[in-house]
This record gives structure tokens, C-alpha cells and sequence, in this order.
């Protein structure tokens, strides 16, 4: 089993990739986006309390985010690969994913991609994508830009550590949908 981490701030195109991956390979695409907004929606316990954190462009605690995802990666233990799109956001999350991937026996973190953007074009998108799809988070420019700025301050420097400098791929999420495609593919290709 392949496990791919998908990483970069909200709005580089990491669901859109993890979309397209989905198709192409059959892996199973874990967003913790996608599970948040679905308990939002639902109005669920859980919904009520992530709404609270995304409402103010804050990360979810690691305790909450950390155990919805455990179940979901318990449920797709007999998949061929798991995407990670949006987890991990921090150091906690990252020892959490390398723990229940050692616990449940099902493989290591293989490879992470890493998409770079530049903020002015990364707040464009998230305000277009707010308004597309009537995102809470996405709609206010003060929430957008606290994102980023808690995404520069807690997410971006978990991957420092020595042992991820050969599996860490830089991908350049200001090209083309199709050409970041390609890129990711290409290097999903030789671990088959």
C-alpha cells in the first residue's frame, strides 16, 4: 500500500490533485476538509465544534482531527494507497499518521508532495472558490489570510526533519491543472 501525503497551504489545488489520483490510480482520498465540512453539514457534534475553529481560520485540535482520520485509514486498511489531502497540519499529526500506518502494519508515509504558490494568487483562489462553492471559510478575506498566516506559522516547517528529505517533491501549483497531473503521475509511477 502506497500512502501519499498531499501538502500545501488551503487553496494550492491539493483536492483537485487528490481528485484526479483518485480516478487515475483507485487509491482512497482522506480530506479532512471533506470530513469536516460533511459533519458541518450534517450538524453533528463534531460539525459544531469544527465550524467553531474554521470560522475563525484556525487548525482543528490534532485529538479531534487525529481520531476522525484513525478511523477513516482503519476503514481502507485493504486499499491499494491512501491519499492524505490536508493532513498532516502539524509535527503531532505527523507522529499520529507514522504511528497507526506502524500499528495497523500497512506501510510507510512513501512520498509527500509539497505544492508552492504564491500568496497573492493563493488568496485569489480561495475568494473565487468561496464564492463558487459558499465555503464559510473561503468568502472573508480577514478568515483567508489568518489561514495562510496559521498555515506559514504551524504547518509549513513540519516536514524539517532529515528522514523526509527523500521522499519530499516540490510541485509548482501555479501551473496547469494537467501539468501538475502529469508531474505527480510521473512520480507516483516508480514506486509500481
Amino acid at each position: 500500500m502506497i500512502h501519499i501525503v498531499l501538502f500545501g497551504p488551503p487553496g494550492c489545488g491539493k483536492g483537485t490533485q487528490a481528485i484526479i489520483l483518485k480516478k487515475k490510480f483507485g487509491f482512497v482520498h482522506l480530506s479532512t476538509g471533506v470530513m469536516f465540512r460533511h459533519h458541518i453539514k450534517c450538524k453533528t457534534n463534531l460539525g459544531k465544534i469544527v465550524h467553531y475553529y474554521l470560522n475563525q481560520g484556525l487548525l482543528v485540535p490534532d485529538h479531534i482531527t487525529t481520531n476522525m482520520l484513525n478511523v477513516e485509514i482503519k476503514k481502507n486498511i485493504s486499499s491499494n494507497g491512501i491519499i492524505y489531502d490536508g493532513y498532516p497540519r502539524t509535527k503531532n499529526q505527523v507522529f499520529s499518521l507514522e504511528k497507526i500506518l506502524k500499528e495497523e502494519s500497512i506501510g510507510k508515509i512513501d512520498v509527500i508532495f509539497n505544492f508552492s504558490i504564491e500568496k497573492n494568487l493563493l488568496i485569489n483562489r480561495l475568494l473565487n472558490r468561496g464564492r463558487k462553492s459558499y465555503r464559510d471559510d473561503d468568502t472573508d478575506i480577514i478568515t483567508v489570510q489568518r489561514r495562510i498566516e496559521e498555515y506559514k506559522r504551524v504547518t509549513a516547517c513540519i516536514w524539517n526533519e532529515e528522514k523526509w528529505k527523500n521522499v519530499f517533491v516540490k510541485v509548482n501549483a501555479s501551473s496547469s491543472i494537467e501539468d501538475i497531473s502529469l508531474f505527480i503521475e510521473g512520480q507516483i509511477l516508480k514506486f509500481f
